[in-house]
């Protein structure tokens, strides 16, 4: 073999070596065998409720920490979810010794990597084995300065690498002890121009520790805005006198490797998270439980109302119950007070609730005398003493108890219950949605509707389903107004006049202003007849007199403004949709009473208004309003308004 071929051979073994142990040295330096640190800050920082639980959703703040390599990502996990990871890079600690864990005495001023940046007198400096952060052992710095000057420590001489607004961080652990005056640390910048001229530029001050406090991370982002920056390094000490300790310190050409979310639903939690190094190092996996109730005691239901036997029949106990999912009703919390017409200005209480004697007291309280129950049950009966409501005439306003009730977390409601007063009633397998929550001032003696009850809130009070079939939180459906719906209608729309008579025929109309059904507009027929129509109202609609159509009929009345139904009206049977409200008794005086209003067919408003209330005791067993829903409607209504499906799922 030709002796320059050997020569080229063992040059490239050379090289070989060298490089392999350059390599080596290198993986040394950024690797380490120490996993990563995260800690979590939970904000509140503890439970705002009572029996530790949060009324407010958790924000969590995971931080990730590695002196050696850097963080490589942070993962976590909300009860079982699926993992969630966030990478991160440029995380490696530049920062020499960061745990000052390498031999050096501070005592003689000369340690490895830091150096104390003075020699005044007024402190002391030494490396502590006995006070350190815990997750990384075994030393930390220690100063104890005994006059106001600024005693600190730095790294100016092996320095981080860095370059001119390029975007870094930094931070370190500081423990305090009678500190007067402010521990923090300094970034500063070091420059060396072309001609090797060297400067040292001041950065930036990071958020101050003072007084006695435990381990503090202390933390900052900062930018070098000098020109020619090759280099930044930290100093950090106390200005003041005291004790202070640092540790595990830390300059990044990142942000700090943080991960924020939320912990927003009710109910216990299990949070569990950990961080992976860049060398591949995995930190055990860590886990905090909390305790989430947002939602006060709701789903009242089940009230009622009995008159005493040895009393006068305004004598009266009141019951209802209510629940609370998450946390459970709280016990000697409960109460209540009650409202009388013209006995008070608000609710309230006589000092004796069995009398009507003494000075009302304005929102005055009253205890229970509910059956014991345990703190947290999930379902709670609520009763009241005997309380004396001075007079029965129920029929001419609303006598009102308010019950009070609290769960174990804190939460609080409170609910008004009508005694005797009016309830409706729905039936036909419809569907009842509220865009917001569904309250009633009183329960019926059965269930309110036999179909599907959909809110767009989290709350259904005194309204319940036979099915039992709740959907909560749901969004509302794509609405169509009058004008959406008229434009739907294709084709040329007959006029009736705003005086005119209705139509007992097929086809679409339309009337122009306000319009109000009497019995002189309803033609001969027009109950009995066989046709399929819409009406469009521009306008107010007024219905002053019964209406209705055959089974085999429809007469669906859209309209763009009010639909008002009079207070002798027993009989609405014809379906309606309003842009504005439906109110079912217009016209009816405060305090007065009517009979039960029927309405049959389909019935879509913004809002609607039941105003009914019977005579009597009439509420006891009759609702005020009757609702059957006629699926009709949206079948032969079909061939008016083509952009409108209907599925429809038969179901054991």
């Amino acid at each position: 073999m030709p002796r320059t071929i050997k020569k080229i051979i063992l040059s490239a073994i050379v090289f070989l070596l060298t490089f392999t142990v350059y390599v080596s040295f290198e993986h040394t330096v950024m690797a380490g065998t120490t996993p990563p640190i995260t800690s979590a800050q939970v904000d509140p920082e503890n439970p705002n409720g009572k029996n530790d639980w949060y009324t407010k959703p958790v924000k969590i703040t995971l931080t990730g920490t590695d002196l050696e390599s850097g963080v490589k990502e942070i993962n976590y996990r909300i009860d079982t979810s699926n993992w969630v990871k966030k990478d991160f890079s440029n995380s490696l600690n530049l920062a020499p010794n960061p745990s000052f864990e390498e031999i050096g005495s501070l005592d003689s001023l000369d340690t490895q990597d830091w150096k104390i940046s003075n020699s005044a007198p007024g402190a002391t400096y030494a490396r502590d084995n006995v006070i350190y952060k815990d997750e990384f052992p075994i030393t930390s710095v220690r100063i104890d300065s005994t006059d106001n000057s600024w005693h600190s420590i730095n790294h100016s001489d092996i320095f981080a690498a860095a370059s001119s607004f390029h975007n870094m961080s930094a931070y370190a652990w500081i423990k305090t002890s009678s500190a007067s005056g402010n521990v923090y640390f300094n970034i500063y910048s070091i420059s060396r121009d072309n001609l090797g001229q060297v400067t040292t530029n001041f950065v930036k001050t990071s958020p101050v520790v003072s007084g006695t406090s435990d381990w503090t991370k202390v933390s900052t982002n900062f930018t070098p805005t000098a020109e020619n920056v090759i280099g930044v390094y930290m100093e950090v000490g106390i200005e003041g006198t005291g004790t202070m300790w640092v540790d595990a310190v830390n300059i990044s050409k990142s942000d700090v490797p943080t991960v924020l979310f939320y912990v927003s639903s009710d109910g216990h939690h299990t949070v569990e998270y950990y961080s992976v190094d860049k060398a591949g190092n995995v930190e055990p996996t860590k886990s905090i439980n909390l305790k989430v109730d947002q939602t006060p005691p709701g789903r009242w239901n089940d009230s009622g109302s009995v008159r005493s036997l040895i009393g006068n029949d305004h004598q009266i106990y009141t019951w209802i119950y209510v629940e609370d999912d998450t946390s459970g009703i709280s016990t000697l919390t409960d109460k209540f007070q009650y409202f009388i017409p013209g006995r008070g200005t608000d609710f309230g209480r006589f000092p004796n609730v069995g009398e009507c004697k003494g000075t009302w007291q304005n929102d005055g309280w009253a205890i229970l005398v509910s059956p014991p129950f345990l703190p947290g049950v999930k379902k709670a009966y609520l009763v009241t003493p005997m309380v004396d409501f001075c007079d029965s005439e129920w029929h001419k306003a609303c006598h009102y108890v308010r019950f009070y009730s609290e769960d174990m977390a804190g939460n609080s409601a409170v609910k008004d219950l009508c005694i005797n007063g009016p309830w409706i009633k729905i039936r036909g397998n419809g569907i009842v949605r509220a865009n917001q929550n569904i309250e009633m001032v009183a329960e019926s003696v059965e269930h309110s509707t036999d179909g599907l009850v959909e809110i767009g809130g989290d709350s259904i009070n005194f309204f319940t389903s036979s099915k039992n079939a709740y959907l909560k939180q749901i969004d509302p459906p794509i609405e169509f107004d009058y004008q959406k719906f008229f434009e739907s209608v294709k084709g040329p729309k007959t006029q009736i006049s705003t005086t005119g008579n209705l139509v007992a025929s097929s086809g679409p109309y339309v009337i122009e202003g306000d319009y109000e059904i009497t019995n002189s507009k309803i033609p001969s027929g027009y109950s009995s007849a066989t046709f399929d129509q819409i009406v469009f109202v521009n306008g107010n609609l007024r219905i002053s007199t019964n209406v209705g159509v055959s089974k085999t009929s429809t007469a669906l009345f859209i309209v763009s403004g009010d639909v008002e139904i009079g207070k002798k009206v027993e009989n609405v049977e014809i379906g309606i949709i309003s842009d504005g409200d439906i109110k079912t008794a217009y016209n009816l005086d405060e305090g007065k009473t009517c009979k039960t209003l029927n309405l049959k067919g389909i019935f879509i408003a913004n809002r609607i208004r039941f105003s009914r209330t019977l005579q009597g005791n009439n509420n006891e067993k009759s609702p005020a309003e009757n609702v059957l829903y006629e699926p009709k409607y949206v079948l032969k209504m079909s061939n008016f308004i083509k952009s409108n499906s209907v599925k429809w799922i038969y179901s054991d």
